[in-house]
């Protein structure tokens, strides 16, 4: 994939956090024009100070806030239909509220990529924006926020993206072509994939193997391979899940889930993982688009999920306990 002009592009990212930081500086460093719809502290630092993001190769980068237009939840009147393209990158409960925003900040033939972890949030785009303007996307970037303005970009992945069962959004398209070539120049690695099912359901498998123990028990992902008893849990969860994905008819024939799992720990041995930030942070977590997802997915189709179901409970009281107390 070649650059070879600018792109005239009005990109948003929506949900701001450790990857919507990552993307946010990222695209700073290209020529297009940026709208980053926030909330909070964290919007209040992108409008007022800008970003600071420490890279993967240890250098720090500070981003003025005139690069870019800021929104906190009520978007002016000027930013409707603005936008070419909208990445969601929010955690998952918030899709719903994000989608809103992207219908608002879109133009009518402008399209949303969700680049979040779990199963379902394309679905929730497609509801808003119609299937012509939404493509399936998944990251392996891993980052973490410092606090409000502050992320470190801890590993170096891609963004994979794929069209929708019945989509007519292809490379071939100058949209999607332009995006490809946007996450490109801006060093994010972009992986066209011609399977979305296949594409979400890997993803989604490491996470479930990862994150939900990672969260519970407190631990860096290098610890799930370092200590035998959580190797064997994190890759008996992620056995159930590729059985339900497998029963959905998804062709999981070129994933080998125990060697890929190694390969990930090894890779991401000293991050903490995002379930794992929320927990630490008191936030919610997105639990219920991960195992949940597998466990809701299994009952449809008859597939136990009993480890799942359990991850899924522990979880939910960890969340519980932090409202409480």
């Amino acid at each position: 994939m070649h650059y070879s002009g600018g792109l005239n592009l009005r990109v948003a990212i929506l949900g701001v956090g450790a990857i919507g930081s990552v993307f946010a500086a990222a695209f700073a460093k290209t020529d297009v024009d940026l709208i980053l719809y926030s909330r909070g502290s964290q919007s209040a630092a992108l409008a007022s100070t800008g970003l600071i993001l420490t890279t993967v190769d240890g250098d720090v980068e500070h981003h003025q806030p005139d690069r870019w237009v800021v929104s906190d939840l009520e978007i002016i009147e000027p930013l409707y239909s603005c936008a070419d393209v909208a990445f969601i990158c929010g955690k998952s409960n918030s899709t719903p509220a994000l989608a809103v925003a992207a219908e608002i900040l879109l133009r009518p033939n402008g399209i949303a990529i969700s680049v979040q972890n779990g199963m379902g949030h394309a679905e929730r785009l497609v509801a808003r924006l119609g299937k012509h303007r939404v493509l399936a996307g998944c990251t392996t970037h891993a980052a973490m926020r410092n606090g409000p303005g502050e992320a470190q970009w801890t590993g170096r992945g891609a963004v994979r993206l794929a069209s929708l069962d019945e989509s007519d959004l292809t490379p071939d398209d100058r949209r999607v072509d332009d995006l490809l070539n946007l996450l490109d120049i801006s060093g994010l690695n972009p992986e066209w994939e011609f399977d979305c099912a296949e594409m979400l359901w890997q993803k989604l498998l490491i996470n479930v193997a990862i994150n939900p123990l990672a969260a519970i028990c407190g631990v860096r992902n290098g610890e799930l391979l370092a200590r035998p008893d959580l190797h064997e849990q994190a890759l008996s969860a992620m056995l159930e899940a590729f059985q339900v994905a497998t029963a959905e008819g998804v062709d999981m024939s070129f994933f080998d889930c125990e060697p890929e799992l190694k390969r990930v720990l090894e890779a991401t041995a000293t991050n903490r993982c995002s379930m794992l930030q929320d927990v630490m942070a008191g936030r919610l977590t997105e639990i219920d688009s991960l195992c949940g997802e597998v466990v809701r997915r299994g009952e449809e189709l008859g597939i136990p999920t009993p480890l799942n179901q359990q991850l899924l409970t522990l979880v939910k009281g960890i969340e519980h306990s932090t409202k409480t107390g």
